[in-house]
């Protein structure tokens, strides 16, 4: 083989390689430590094998009322993330607060305007 042909297969393994580190990084691990440094209290829950979720991390900060929430959970499908996001879009103002929802591929973020920035 020859040296162009070398340097192109060296350059798509390192490719591959960047991505696969990007798309772990999106993970409930990484979200858990990004609301910890910024002062939230964090929980992470798990879905089983009957579930429509694979994690959620929720982040509380300041009291119940007028603190800032949010909940981060990756879904098995795009799908049901599509439905999680609509369902949550339904339900965006309780009276007491209101939430935002934003919905990236298979992770759904709901909270208040500061959660859901703080998640991001």
């Amino acid at each position: 083989m020859n040296k162009k042909v070398i340097v192109s297969i060296v350059a798509v393994i390192a490719i591959v390689a960047l991505l696969g580190v990007f798309l772990v990084a999106c993970n409930a691990d990484s979200y858990q430590k990004k609301l910890d440094k910024k002062g939230y209290s964090t929980t992470v829950t798990t879905g089983g094998d009957n579930d429509d979720y694979e994690w959620v991390v929720t982040g509380q900060k300041g009291a119940i009322l007028n603190g800032d929430y949010v909940s981060v959970g990756k879904f098995k499908t795009t799908d049901k993330a599509k439905e999680a996001e609509a369902d949550a879009k339904k339900n965006t103002d309780n009276g007491f607060v209101s939430y935002e929802v934003k919905r990236i591929g298979k992770i759904v973020i709901v909270g208040t305007a500061q959660g859901v920035k703080d998640a991001q």
